[in-house]
């Protein structure tokens, strides 16, 4: 599976993995809890200078966004109209307050950041290199196994699933709104799950007679420079900013 983002020479992209992931840690749980709309911006703000820091490919950036602000997009059709406050305007009986509406602009903020933020720092890592700061970090070595066979085989699975597809179209499916389609889907996903599960066994099987013993080893070895505490005291301090901006 490809990481579009991973390949780079920017600062974020050369920088310890393990301070990566200690600032993404504290800004995202920062951003997530804020409740001004002024520090939202503001940390969408900055969140995007570090993009402009990575220079990753814009329209790959888009898309993912795109992803989330289309879940997004129905919060609008509803918090402006959901939400009690002062009435800013009205659509035959719905009547849109000025509260609603900055509830939805405050998720879209929060919400872009954080998924900036994630873009910036964790994609910009390969996820080998990212799996080995997070055993640095102590994070339990099952938890790191399962993200690791996880990253590798969904694609996998997904072109199982894509090669069912195809042939049940050479045999002339067509989907449509009836039964028959629903089976046909059914059996099909079916299918993915019981060999994924051989596949699974096979794998498992491969990696005992390698001596695998639950834990994956690597010859990468991290060193903390400047430039990676300068990187964790600017979260720090990101998250001190936007922690005690006063609304205007």
């Amino acid at each position: 599976m490809e990481q579009a983002f991973a390949q780079g020479n920017s600062f974020l992209h050369r920088a310890d993995p393990r301070a990566k992931v200690i600032s993404t840690l504290f800004m995202v749980c920062t951003i997530a809890v804020l409740n001004r709309v002024l520090a939202a911006a503001a940390a969408f703000f900055i969140a995007c200078i570090f993009l402009y820091v990575t220079k990753l490919p814009p329209m790959q950036v888009v898309k993912r966004l795109f992803v989330v602000n289309a879940f997004v997009a129905f919060l609008w059709l509803f918090l402006p109209f959901s939400v009690p406050g002062r009435v800013l305007f009205s659509i035959w009986r719905w009547h849109a307050s000025i509260d609603g509406i900055k509830m939805a602009v405050l998720i879209t903020l929060r919400c872009n950041a954080i998924l900036i933020i994630i873009i910036t720092f964790i994609e910009t890592t390969p996820i080998p290199i990212l799996a080995l700061a997070l055993s640095d970090l102590r994070v339990p070595d099952k938890l790191i196994f399962i993200m690791l066979i996880s990253y590798r085989y969904i694609n996998v699975i997904f072109q199982e699933y894509n090669r069912l597809l195809q042939a049940a179209r050479i045999r002339g499916f067509v989907p449509k709104n009836d039964i028959r389609t629903y089976k046909t889907y059914a059996y099909m996903v079916a299918m993915v799950l019981i060999r994924s599960y051989e596949r699974g066994i096979r794998v498992h099987q491969a990696m005992i007679l390698r001596g695998f013993n639950g834990k994956f080893y690597s010859l990468h070895r991290f060193h903390l420079q400047r430039k990676d505490i300068f990187l964790t005291i600017g979260a720090v301090l990101f998250v001190v900013f936007i922690l005690y901006l006063k609304p205007a």
